[in-house]
């Protein structure tokens, strides 16, 4: 008897209310069919998965295609008169996508969309009672300044995300303050961070959206940056070990060069420039502003002076 009419008893057109009987029918049905079927939203929730998990692993152009489709498809159906339940689901959903074009979009230099999708992603946040997407959002907030230079604003909004707690994010929010207080040359907040970051929950058994899994192989690069960046002792074996246990061709491997790569230049220039020509191999394949970035840096540090500074304690960190 779906969306059929069923003969009713003639009614008096007092106030016109068989017609706005009629329109509450018509929203009625919409109502009913508005809700995409269970299938397609585990699939959507299937899709968020496979993309944390290769968001820093496969290139740009691979993994925009489809997700601006799928974020374009859940616009849509949010667009909808949709349950309260799947509406929820679907501002989850969306949140999460506009997230990873934010990423994507800091990462290749696209400055106004990746803060229109940051600024999307905030408020898909604020209309859920979710630890995890609040967080992530304050955490691309500190992405996209870093990117582009503004360190304060930067640890600001790390400082925000880590201030969520949620356990899964623990890792990332405390190695993005890791590396900013790093590239600040802020020694007792690096010390603080790391700290931080030694004591992340073990976080196992689930899958979630978002970043991709915190792991030994992202704490290693971001422990040898900080080293390399505040010329640590031990720095260029932190650098080492870092490009030995990370997957060649990655971005991953590209942070672990970079590390090697600051600690060489004033030693071993020619090992240096090496170094920088195997990120730049990784660049031509996966490219990456903030990456770039830190060639452009060890570049300028190649060509530049020494500079004459007291070194850290090995136990400083």
């Amino acid at each position: 008897m779906d969306a059929v009419e069923l003969a009713g008893t003639q009614a008096p057109d007092r106030f016109a209310l068989p017609a706005a009987a009629r329109a509450a029918a018509m929203i009625s049905r919409e109502i009913a069919y508005a809700d995409p079927d269970p299938l397609a939203l585990s699939e959507f929730d299937d899709r968020l998965y496979r993309y944390a998990t290769t968001l820093l692993s496969t290139p740009h152009t691979s993994l925009l295609g489809p997700i601006i489709g799928d974020w374009r498809r859940v616009q849509a159906a949010l667009a909808r008169r949709l349950s309260p339940a799947v509406h929820i689901e679907l501002t989850r959903v969306a949140g999460y996508l506009s997230f990873y074009l934010g990423v994507l979009s800091a990462d290749t230099g696209a400055n106004t969309s990746a803060r229109r999708f940051a600024t999307l992603t905030e408020q898909f946040a604020a209309q859920l009672d979710d630890r995890l997407l609040t967080g992530t959002s304050r955490s691309l907030d500190a992405a996209i300044a870093f990117a582009d230079g503004r360190l304060d604003a930067a640890r600001a909004a790390a400082a925000r995300a880590a201030a969520v707690e949620d356990p899964y994010l623990h890792g990332w929010a405390a190695a993005a303050e890791v590396t900013l207080a790093a590239a600040a040359g802020d020694e007792p907040g690096v010390d603080a961070a790391l700290a931080r970051l030694r004591d992340r929950p073990v976080v196992r058994g689930l899958r979630h959206p978002g970043w991709p899994a915190f792991d030994d192989v992202r704490e290693a690069c971001v422990v040898a940056d900080a080293m390399a960046r505040l010329s640590v002792p031990g720095a260029r074996s932190a650098g080492y070990r870092a490009v030995s246990i990370t997957t060649p061709g990655t971005l991953e491997r590209g942070w672990a060069l970079g590390a090697l790569a600051t600690t060489l230049v004033n030693h071993d220039p020619a090992t240096a420039g090496g170094v920088l020509d195997e990120m730049v191999a990784i660049l031509d394949v996966r490219p990456s502003r903030l990456l770039s970035t830190r060639v452009h840096e060890i570049l300028l540090l190649i060509s530049s002076p020494p500079v004459d500074r007291a070194p850290r304690t090995a136990g400083a960190t």
